[in-house]
């Protein structure tokens, strides 16, 4: 993408100091911390701030708060993200600075997911299993990710696993331990084009349909508004978008079987709710683990003029 001359020069001014340099280096492997960054840089807080306000005003870094934290990150798209990777594509990444730099990043994005371990006790609340990865992934294998969104992402399980193939990830959680701890699994796996955003399931942070691919896990059974969660994913997905959505079959059953769909199959709920939201369910596979038995789903969403016809 053409980037104007003033903005050429601006990145370039902003970029063209050593400590700001490696800043742009670091961010744009993972999501850091102002502290997190002083320790990996061995500088004063005061003095990266001012560093990174530098680069924020450039346009070459994004800044976003989290409840206690406040994250910086080199943007995940566009055309701020491609003159930051021009720049960057000019240094050697074997340079010992640089290597010492992306060690200590790795150590303290290690103690972080360590630390919000201990504050989510049943750190990873969503199902997995290499079962259902395989199931997940030969759903997808027929065309690209593309633009994944993943809601309820708890400890980043899925997104890790559907994220590795797409252009850009992000996850959504309510959770501020849960998202720490994703995004020490996802940017310590490398997937620095994956991003965690704080936010919920009936609002998501999304004012148009940007997403070719959402998956969703474990979140529904337990929702007060199943359906509206649902439409809400539907929102954000484009026409013909792909959404898998992953559902406990015994707590989607103990969930309808006394009030909302008493004495509905929870293969069948399943598919009206995706029905109800504007999808069109195209399967389902019920998958049994050591942990429970599952539903894997796979759903397309409805192209809108059909849905208003």
């Amino acid at each position: 993408m053409p980037t104007s001359f003033l903005s050429v020069v601006s990145s370039l001014r902003a970029a063209g100091e050593p400590t700001r340099l490696r800043l742009l280096a670091l961010l744009a492997r993972a999501e850091l911390t102002v502290g997190e960054i002083s320790a990996v840089l061995g500088q004063s807080q005061p003095r990266v701030s001012r560093h990174l306000k530098l680069l924020c005003d450039a346009g070459m870094l994004d800044r976003f708060r989290e409840m206690h934290w406040v994250y910086y990150r080199v943007p995940t798209h566009g055309g701020a993200r491609e003159t930051v990777l021009q720049l960057l594509a000019l240094l050697c990444q074997d340079d010992e600075l640089l290597r010492r730099d992306r060690k200590r990043m790795e150590r303290a994005i290690a103690e972080r997911g360590r630390q919000a371990a201990d504050q989510v006790p049943e750190a990873d609340q969503t199902a997995s299993s290499e079962d259902i990865d395989r199931i997940v992934l030969n759903e997808l294998a027929q065309e690209p990710v593309g633009v994944l969104l993943d809601i309820g992402t708890g400890s980043g399980h899925l997104l890790g696993l559907v994220g590795a193939r797409a252009t850009r990830a992000v996850g959504v959680d309510i959770s501020s331990e849960a998202l720490r701890l994703a995004r020490a699994k996802v940017h310590g796996a490398g997937l620095s084009h994956c991003e965690l955003q704080r936010g919920d399931m009936y609002d998501l942070p999304f004012a148009t349909p940007v997403f070719d691919t959402a998956t969703a896990n474990c979140v529904l059974a337990g929702a007060e508004r199943p359906v509206a969660v649902l439409r809400e994913l539907a929102r954000t997905l484009k026409d013909g978008g792909r959404a898998i959505i992953i559902e406990d079959f015994d707590a989607l059953g103990a969930e309808t079987a006394g009030g909302r769909e008493s004495g509905t199959n929870p293969i069948a709920i399943l598919r009206t709710w995706c029905t109800a939201a504007g999808f069109d369910c195209v399967r389902i596979h019920p998958v049994d683990t050591e942990s429970g038995h599952l539903l894997i789903a796979l759903a397309r969403r409805v192209a809108r003029a059909g849905a208003a016809a």
